[in-house]
């Protein structure tokens, strides 16, 4: 069941907070990796981290685009079949 309002959480919203919130923490460890001296592995982590923070921004946006679409394209046809309706009505 859709939310009635787009401020209400979705799983999928609640998942995307998720992930960026694990993403930050662990954008975190490469500093700290860096400060034991392992900067060879802090800069390859961090470069990840970076990408799936990205990654998981691109796919949500994606998604919602066409979630958004999709609905607007429902819209429109349940408009033009209560317009047919109404003029169904009119001419009787």
């Amino acid at each position: 069941m859709k939310p009635k309002n787009s401020r209400q959480r979705t799983y999928t919203k609640n998942m995307l907070n998720r992930i960026i919130a694990v993403a930050l923490v662990d954008r975190q460890f490469p500093f700290v990796l860096a400060l034991l001296g392992r900067e060879q592995i802090a800069e390859t982590m961090g470069g990840l981290i970076v990408t799936e923070i990205v990654g998981v921004f691109l796919v949500y946006c994606a998604k919602s685009f066409f979630e958004t679409k999709e609905s607007e394209i429902v819209r429109l046809k349940e408009m033009q079949i209560a317009e047919k309706e109404m003029e169904g009505e009119n001419y009787e």
